[in-house]
């Protein structure tokens, strides 16, 4: 069982743009214009687990995700599709999709419910034992299904994850994969190197977990206050350690995540910031605590990027200067010796905002704010190049208006926001 047995093994993952994802042309046209699935019939039988998955007017990555999914899966499952009121051809397309394979039920909703509506809707209809969310726009590898059921087997454990390369928390691991075959070999050296191993998570993203039927019916449906989405998943994996229950990621299973395809088309709009502003305020008030970034695993080679970008910093930048730092939240990236550092995007109470800037004039805007307010440096490290990628004005504004103190791809670009 194998995802490519489904599409090409050379077709390329790799996105060409986010903010919103996007895939290479020639990517698309494979997944589009391929031939529709032809799985052997299959009978409703009683199954061990249920898979649910909620789509939304993303055609080519649903039929990455499904049609990977049920290619590469195995054992005794049925997959639960709830669709949003989908008007890009996917609604057609699950329609045929069910009807030819017995393990696949589809819902249409005739508007776009949510997220955690639409998989209480999908976890309502469930009847396996195991009940697994997973995104849209994932890729499953083979094994990736037993290799979280078994973790669950202790009663200790409420949920369970996979590692994944892209979700900016603890189950974020570095990948080299560049096609589908690729990531198949990677996700089977991967098994083989951490076999049996996983570790505690805070919290479980909805990309892809695992619970039992019992912890779900202990701990209650998804919150649906958290609007078409954000914090959900924050909400329910702090409701399962309330509950007595661990989280554990499992070290030795992983799936692609393309990530940000959904909410990645909110970002332009300023929706996303502004639906990430109001569903942090509902977890904060009904928590009672302040919401904060993921954590992140540090491999060898971020280490190694951090001592670059401070000898960077050591080498270029004044003692005494204040230094804006493209972070994601990462205090440690503001220890520069001798000089002040603050996050950027930075929020009211000087920490990290939690969001991207919505457009190029608000960065621009909170830069200058922050100019004004006494930064003289702005540091974007390699993790954070996109941002003069997708932000073009700003760069504009940034290469128009000031000196370039440092720029090497490999580690960082560093402005001087002193003015030429």
């Amino acid at each position: 069982m194998n995802p490519t047995a489904a599409f090409p093994p050379d077709l390329v993952l790799t996105p060409v743009s986010r903010r919103p994802t996007r895939l290479d042309e020639s990517t698309v046209r494979t997944v589009l214009e391929g031939p529709a699935p032809s799985f052997a019939a299959r009978p409703r039988i009683a199954p061990q687990a249920s898979l649910i998955v909620v789509t939304h007017d993303n055609l080519v990555f649903a039929r990455l995700c499904l049609e990977s999914l049920l290619a590469a899966t195995d054992g005794a499952y049925e997959v639960i599709i709830v669709d949003n009121a989908s008007t890009d051809g996917t609604r057609e397309y699950l329609s045929r999709l069910s009807a030819s394979d017995g393990r696949v039920h589809t819902v249409l909703n005739d508007s776009n419910r949510g997220f955690a509506p639409a998989c209480n809707q999908g976890l309502r209809l469930a009847r396996g034992d195991v009940l697994v969310l997973l995104n849209d726009d994932t890729v499953v590898t083979p094994g990736w299904l037993r290799r979280l059921t078994v973790r669950l087997e202790d009663p200790e454990v409420g949920m369970v994850g996979p590692t994944t390369n892209r979700i900016g928390n603890e189950a974020q691991v570095d990948t080299s994969y560049r096609t589908l075959a690729e990531l198949v070999l990677f996700a089977d050296a991967r098994a083989k190197g951490h076999a049996g191993q996983a570790f505690d998570i805070p919290t479980l993203t909805m990309f892809c977990l695992a619970m039992r039927r019992d912890v779900y019916e202990a701990v209650g449906a998804l919150d649906e206050r958290f609007e078409v989405g954000l914090l959900e998943d924050d909400d329910y994996s702090l409701r399962v350690r309330s509950a007595g229950y661990r989280l554990l990621c499992a070290d030795d299973a992983f799936i692609h995540h393309f990530a940000e395809t959904s909410f990645g088309k909110l970002v332009q709009s300023g929706e996303y910031a502004r639906l990430l502003h109001a569903n942090r305020r509902r977890f904060e008030e009904k928590w009672g605590v302040a919401w904060k970034p993921y954590g992140r695993r540090l491999s060898g080679e971020y280490r190694e990027l951090r001592e670059r970008i401070r000898q960077a910093v050591a080498d270029t930048v004044p003692l005494g200067a204040t230094v804006l730092v493209v972070s994601r939240g990462d205090d440690e990236l503001l220890r520069l010796d001798g000089r002040s550092a603050w996050h950027f995007p930075r929020g009211e109470g000087g920490g990290y905002a939690g969001h991207h800037p919505a457009d190029s004039d608000r960065a621009i805007a909170h830069l200058e704010e922050l100019r004004a307010g006494g930064a003289d440096h702005l540091l974007v490290p390699r993790t954070g190049l996109w941002w003069l990628d997708h932000y073009q004005e700003l760069r504009r504004h940034l290469e128009s208006n000031f000196e370039t103190r440092f720029r090497e791809p490999a580690t960082c670009v560093i402005y001087d926001l002193r003015g030429r």
